[in-house]
């Protein structure tokens, strides 16, 4: 880690339900930071929104947590929110489908595997709780990509390294931007072997109360024969239930 950006979260960390404002030489002192290197920090932390800095009565101006911590911290709740909304959701759809079943989200340029049902197949698919993965491989990755509001995907498709995976994984920007464009219209994705081969994945958009796309619901199916109407089948129940996890998160259609 940077040992700027080191040194300014454990500042962060300085402040306490006990200790909710800190002076410069409060945190110096507790720091062990010069005042200079301190302020420094600090005045990087309050144009960030993670502070700000308030006058007090005595004349001392002092630090507290700013409202940027609170919008990062409502993020992190709304997504433990939804994982602990869809799990039973998804063992439902598990016991009757006999299909692996995840829950994905996005951070930044990067998808998260937040929750896995599991069946008792033999075979095994590769994917776990924490596993991250790119945003153009695979039908989670990919949904999540297209629901992203226009401007920030546009950036992130300049960011993006398409790298390959398989034969199968688009590689190509404008290929990608026609199917992220499908994907908004049917209103699922679908992949055959992108990430992984011999796979089969099928996503659906699970919305909050603003109507926004907070995460993936997915079924990730192993093999390399997939007859249409088991296809058909996954995309109506996905579908179905992600509508049920999404009215449940407060999302009226």
């Amino acid at each position: 880690m940077n040992q700027s950006v080191g040194k300014a979260l454990k500042l962060l960390g300085l402040f306490t339900a006990e200790r909710s404002r800190l002076s410069l030489a409060d945190i110096a002192r507790s720091s062990g930071l010069s005042k200079p290197t301190a302020y420094r920090l600090l005045k990087a932390l309050e144009e960030e929104g993670f502070l700000v800095r308030n006058q007090v009565d005595h004349g001392d101006k002092q630090y507290q947590l700013g409202l940027r911590l609170l919008e990062l911290g409502n993020l992190v709740a709304e997504q433990l929110e939804v994982r602990k909304i869809a799990l039973p959701y998804m063992e439902r759809l598990r016991d009757e489908l006999n299909e692996v079943v995840h829950l994905v989200i996005r951070e930044r340029s990067e998808a998260v595997y937040v929750e896995r049902v599991e069946t008792d197949r033999p075979m095994r698919l590769f994917t776990r709780i924490g596993l991250r993965t790119p945003l153009h491989a695979g039908s989670a990755p990919r949904l999540l990509l297209a629901y992203t509001p226009e401007p920030e995907r546009e950036a992130l498709l300049q960011q993006i390294k398409l790298e390959r995976f398989t034969d199968d994984t688009i590689t190509e920007i404008d290929k990608l931007q026609r199917v992220l464009a499908e994907i908004r219209e049917r209103g699922y994705a679908i992949s055959f072997g992108e990430h992984v081969a011999g796979t089969l994945g099928v996503s659906t958009p699970i919305r909050d109360h603003t109507g926004s796309v907070i995460a993936s619901l997915t079924i990730a199916v192993p093999g390399d024969h997939f007859p249409e109407e088991r296809i058909q089948l996954l995309i109506v129940r996905l579908k179905e239930t992600a509508e049920e996890i999404s009215r449940r998160c407060g999302y009226v259609p």
